[in-house]
């Protein structure tokens, strides 16, 4: 972990949630967003003196010194973007626990979660450098996320949930009758009964779960505050090849906007949903015969249904069939 709490970074969809409660209404959601100052786009980039303000302002709106914890038992984990999605989509609670501790950083830097299984007990341990003022809401909300993940495991034994954070108390969990105990703590941790970590998540989905984790996994935060949605519709396509076809429907989604606002972001940079897939198929396609692979395997796994259509396509790229190429390649 660095040391400088400056170098500071979250993704804006932390604040989604809140700000979808206080809007009370879907179509006020974004105008709700805009009135406090915080972006629209969940993927984009704030630094630590925009996050603690945007915690504030959200606090003073709500006129509710427990909002921000509140509300992160009521959000819809998959509003955080990517990182959320993959979350919600896991198998087994498990794997949910595994992709928000590997792809934290992505989500959110300088900050990191341990988890520990001892004696039939399973605990996680949040940490962040923002120091105790700064960084108590920041504990709460992500206490609040993770119980809520666990929640949504469907485990047949009791979860003996027991929660600790900063400012704790037993009334934030009145409506959870599976949150055994509630203690006030300067660190933020979770524990439970194992046994729950095989449980299966409520809205699994292990295919889109393997894509966005296989996306997660060797992404850092970036750094440039203004998102790329061209990087990051392509890092998307590649991390589907082989697993299963990727759609500009399924990105949206993934995105939580509509197929039509995506389509206008990239071209608003100069691109379009099909030209950023016709170019990493290329490229996929160029290295998988130059490894060896088959046409059929080739056309495959970069999500082509019949060689014939991917062969005519592959002339399109390199003015010669897939066949010619490979050849080419192994004689050189």
């Amino acid at each position: 972990m660095a040391e400088e709490t400056n170098d500071f970074a979250i993704r804006a969809g932390a604040f989604h949630g809140p700000a979808a409660i206080l809007a009370e209404d879907p179509r006020r959601f974004e105008r709700t967003l805009r009135s406090l100052g915080l972006p629209t786009d969940a993927e984009q980039i704030i630094g630590a003196d925009e996050y603690l303000k945007g915690i504030s302002d959200v606090i003073r709106s709500a006129e509710d010194n427990d909002f921000f914890l509140q509300v992160s038992l009521e959000q819809d984990v998959g509003e955080l973007g990517v990182f959320g999605r993959a979350i919600v989509s896991s198998d087994t609670l498990w794997e949910a626990l595994q992709t928000a501790t590997t792809a934290l950083r992505y989500f959110q830097n300088n900050s990191e979660l341990v988890i520990r299984t001892y004696r039939g007990k399973c605990r996680i341990w949040y940490f962040t450098l923002l120091n105790s003022h700064d960084g108590k809401q920041d504990i709460q909300y992500t206490m609040g996320l993770l119980t809520k993940i666990v929640l949504m495991a469907l485990g047949e034994v009791d979860p003996q949930i027991k929660v600790a954070y900063p400012g704790a108390s037993s009334e934030h969990f009145q409506n959870n009758s599976a949150v055994e105990s509630v203690r006030d703590s300067n660190q933020g941790y979770i524990e439970f009964h194992e046994d729950l970590l095989r449980a299966k998540m409520y809205r699994s989905d292990i295919v889109r779960a393997d894509i966005l984790s296989r996306y997660l996994r060797g992404k850092k935060l970036m750094q440039a505050p203004q998102v790329n949605r061209a990087d990051l519709v392509a890092g998307l396509i590649k991390a589907s090849f082989g697993i299963a076809p990727w759609s500009l429907s399924d990105t949206a989604q993934v995105l939580g906007v509509g197929p039509r606002t995506l389509q206008i972001q990239l071209k608003d940079e100069g691109t379009a949903f099909r030209d950023i897939q016709k170019i990493e198929r290329h490229k996929e396609a160029c290295r998988l015969l130059t490894s060896g692979a088959s046409i059929d395997d080739t056309a495959n796994a970069i999500g082509f249904e019949h060689r014939q259509s991917f062969s005519e396509a592959f002339v399109g790229w390199e003015g010669c069939a897939p066949s010619t190429y490979a050849k080419s390649k192994v004689l050189s």
